[in-house]
């Protein structure tokens, strides 16, 4: 009786809708797919992986403490006790790789992610009411961000909020979250003109819902693609911040 229940509980969902619900897996696996049979994009996420493997388990994969300063042996070659030598302090730099690469990862991500979430939202939102104020008024926002060079605002807002993780991670997301909206924007205009869009429109379902369950899974793809290409640029961008003193602060491995 329970699965003759089940099979009518599901006689009843259209196909349409069943897609939809599988709609954030599908577009996560055809994108994971296209990667793996690029040889470079399969390259690209054996180094992310060993980039995340050293940042989970940075404790147990340095041989040293990261902070520890030896100035009888600082700028020691390479040997047995120290895999790349040391720097001016004497503290072991391959440990320090190793610890750095928490914090390339927590800034890459974070800083993609937050601004991808902002962007595309306020893209889909204003993609999917073209023509309209609020249409106007997002890329007016975006036109104000990306008018400026994004690391010289970076370095504006880093001044002004104070040198830390947090505001590095906040800071490169601000200046990022304009390109995703215009991604996701593009996309929406095309994916709008859908007939199970239409079909939603019809049915009166709320524009929100419509953006969230029909609209922004179909866009998702070439916005991945993206987030993949600009946390490289994240990295460079928190180095060069720290170098400038206004990234993590000293003795942190960075």
């Amino acid at each position: 009786m329970k699965t003759n229940s089940i099979n009518q509980a599901e006689a009843q969902v259209s196909p349409a809708q069943l897609m939809l619900k599988r709609k954030w897996t599908d577009t996560l696996r055809v994108t994971l797919r296209a990667v793996v049979k690029v040889k470079g994009g399969l390259w690209g996420g054996i180094f992310i992986s060993i980039m995340l493997l050293c940042a989970i388990g940075a404790q147990w994969i340095a041989p040293s403490d990261p902070n520890a300063q030896d100035i009888m042996h600082r700028f020691a070659g390479p040997s047995r006790d120290h895999f790349l030598g040391t720097d001016y302090l004497g503290r072991d730099i391959f440990s320090r790789i190793i610890y750095g690469c928490r914090i390339a990862v927590l800034v890459a991500f974070g800083s993609v992610t937050l601004s991808s979430i902002v962007g595309v939202f306020l893209g889909v939102v204003s993609g999917y009411n073209e023509g309209k104020k609020i249409d106007y008024f997002i890329i007016w926002i975006f036109d104000i961000v990306r008018s400026f060079p994004q690391i010289i605002l970076a370095l504006a807002i880093v001044a002004v909020l104070g040198p830390s993780l947090v505001n590095v991670v906040v800071a490169l997301a601000f200046t990022a979250f304009p390109f995703y909206g215009r991604v996701a924007r593009a996309q929406t205009l095309s994916v709008k003109e859908a007939d199970y869009v239409k079909a939603a429109e019809a049915m009166g379902l709320k524009p929100l819902k419509i953006i969230w369950r029909h609209i922004t899974p179909n866009i998702m793809a070439p916005v991945i693609v993206c987030l993949g290409m600009d946390m490289a640029t994240m990295i460079v961008w928190e180095s060069g911040l720290s170098f400038l003193g206004l990234g993590v602060r000293p003795p942190t491995a960075s």
